[in-house]
Parts: C-alpha cells; structure tokens; sequence
C-alpha cells in the first residue's frame, strides 16, 4: 500500500459523491418540470383531483431527493475519515458509514429542501384549502 492507492481510493469517493450531487440537482430539475406541467394541466381542464397527485408528486421527488442527499453526506463523512488515517489503517471499503432511517429524516427536513419543495408543498396546500372552501 503506498500514497497513491490511498489517492485513488479518494478519487473513486469523490466520484461517488459526485455523482450523487448531480442526482440530486437533476431531481429538483424534474420535480420542477412535473409540477408545472400537472399544475398546467390542472389550469386547463379544472381537475381539482390534478392537486392531489401533485401533492404526491412532490412528497415523491422531496423524498428521494433527500435519500440522495443523505447518500451525499454519508460518502463525504466517509471521505473524510479515509483522508484522515494512515495508510496502515485504510481497509478500501466504499460502504458508506450511518445510512439509516434517523439520518434520511434528518436529512428530509434540511433547510435546501424544506425551502424547495416546501414552497411548492405550501402552494399546493394553500390552492386545496382555498378551492375546498369555495
């Protein structure tokens, strides 16, 4: 074992975080493409049930994207512990440490997706009450 497996075993983790960033942007990228074409639809033809799925929806996409946001911190916790040991201690294991439900809670009700999709939760919400009241 020398300096350079030890380099390329942070270069595979970093790719990993990575990829796991790009995820999470394409599913805010999605999430904001499915929610205006459903609230498009539900302009034009008044299906007030369009509103119900678009909740779902956006419980959908909020949820997985928290899962790889969770992801993301785990690899980058990970990161940083393999940076941190001699090269004696590495084992080159990419399990990703404290990938449990507690932590996907944790992560769901972080203020970058409580600002994003709690906005369009919000809008949805605030839409059945006023259109239930009507």
């Amino acid at each position: 074992m020398n300096m350079s497996d030890k380099q390329k075993h942070l270069e595979f983790i970093q790719g990993v975080i990575n990829r796991l960033s790009s995820n999470s942007f394409l599913f805010k990228g999605w999430s904001i493409t499915v929610v205006v074409a459903v609230f498009s639809l539900f302009i034009t033809t008044k299906n007030y049930n369009l509103l119900w799925l678009l909740l779902g929806i956006v419980i959908i996409f909020w949820s997985i994207d928290a899962y790889y946001l969770m992801l993301e911190r785990c690899y980058r916790d990970l990161y940083s512990k393999i940076a941190n040991l001699s090269l004696k201690e590495i084992d080159y294991n990419m399990k990703a440490p404290n990938i449990n439900m507690s932590s996907w809670l944790a992560t769901i009700t972080r203020p970058v997706l409580l600002m994003f999709y709690g906005v369009f939760l919000l809008t949805i919400l605030i839409l059945i009450y006023n259109l239930k009241s009507c």
